[in-house]
């Protein structure tokens, strides 16, 4: 195979015939990367459609860290090791991190038009291709280009971490725990703590779920008997297909999800994946409220 070099020095040959868990065994076996994916997904997905999404990331940052931390107290995440890393391997991880997030923010800054855009497939402009899906924009936010089939933005699409949702956010929290706080305080509190659960939270849950379980699980199902980094091309499709998929910024995350493969089929580590994500994540986080380009979150 092309990219059969990057197995060199894993002492590891993949079954033959794929052994079959039972769907039971399988999630018991699978649990500690699945669950702290699950508390994050309940968190926001569900919590955050009944109380502020700001508030609702509270429950996200911690439960999910407390997930991860539970699991990895019994020792589940052996992945977690850090022997052999040298200096130079975080300076690449930190590299990586910044790189890619200036890739994905730098289209966005300069053309957002351009990313937002629709090209309707037969003429039904309910189903398009863009370089970005699974925005809410206000009726009528879209015109044709002068002779062309393509449909721009005239506006940004709306996000469910504006700046508008989160002063409503602290206004409600001063209120229903009686603080004495100013809501404007709150605020950069809710803010801080978005900013935290992206760049410390959000790198763990992910990096554990797609890079060390999804893609190792394509390899053979005892995923956990697969070295870190061992590479198949069915594997690699399958997981960064997944990690696109998650993100509507697909584009980007595409380009994005490429650097952290090659860091992570490089050096063979995910405490280096999860360092690069993290310095990506901090990097939009202070991005997005220093622009308040809030659709980026």
């Amino acid at each position: 195979a092309m990219f059969s070099f990057l197995n060199r020095g894993l002492d590891y040959e993949p079954p033959k015939e794929r052994v079959v868990m039972p769907t039971g065994k399988l999630l018991a076996y699978a649990q500690p990367h699945i669950m702290p994916y699950v508390v994050y997904g309940i968190c926001t997905a569900v919590l955050a459609k009944i109380i502020n999404p700001y508030q609702a990331y509270i429950f996200a940052f911690v439960l999910t860290l407390l997930t991860v931390g539970i699991y990895c107290a019994k020792g589940e995440y052996p992945e977690f090791s850090l022997k052999g890393l040298k200096f130079g391997d975080w300076l690449l991880a930190f590299a990586i991190g910044v790189v890619g997030i200036v890739l994905w923010i730098l289209p966005y800054h300069f053309a957002w038009k351009v990313m937002f855009a629709r090209i309707p497939v037969f003429g039904n402009e309910n189903i398009y291709l863009s370089l970005t899906y699974g925005f809410e924009f206000a009726e009528d936010a879209f015109h044709k280009a002068q002779g062309a089939l393509i449909l721009l933005p005239s506006e940004l699409p709306k996000s469910s971490f504006s700046a508008q949702i989160l002063q409503i956010g602290a206004a409600q929290m001063k209120d229903f725990l009686h603080l004495s706080m100013d809501a404007g305080v709150l605020a950069n509190i809710l803010l801080a703590i978005r900013i935290a659960g992206a760049a410390i939270m959000v790198p763990f849950f992910e990096e554990l779920f797609s890079r060390s379980a999804l893609t190792r699980f394509c390899v053979a199902e005892q995923y956990k008997e697969v070295p870190i980094g061992y590479y198949t091309k069915k594997s690699f499709l399958i997981a960064i297909g997944f990690f696109i998929l998650s993100h509507p910024w697909w584009f980007v995350a595409l380009i994005w999800g490429g650097l952290i493969f090659f860091l992570y089929y490089y050096k063979k580590s995910i405490p280096l994946c999860i360092f690069a994500h993290g310095v990506s994540n901090l990097l939009l986080g202070l991005y997005v409220v220093a622009t308040g380009n809030y659709y980026l979150w």
